[in-house]
């Protein structure tokens, strides 16, 4: 029963799982900052931060829709 066990594999997904954790949960923080000092920005009529914000959060979306068909691919394939 136990020779069935693939160790190395539970072994990296040890270290994988909290970095796509973390590449997950800081690109989706990134994109609600992003959006939400941008609507700030926009209300005090300062338009270059607004812009800047605006191109964090597409980045941040860019991010993280990237994880996310990065996993659900690797999920497919095995």
């Amino acid at each position: 029963m136990l020779a069935k066990i693939e160790w190395n594999k539970i072994g990296e997904l040890l270290y994988v799982a909290p970095i796509a954790a973390l590449a997950v949960g800081i690109a989706f923080s990134l994109i609600i900052v992003g959006v939400a000092r941008a609507d700030d920005a926009r209300r005090e009529g300062n338009g270059a931060a607004a812009t800047m914000y605006s191109a964090l959060a597409f980045a941040s979306l860019a991010a993280f829709a990237a994880v996310v068909v990065y996993g659900v691919t690797i999920i497919v394939q095995k």
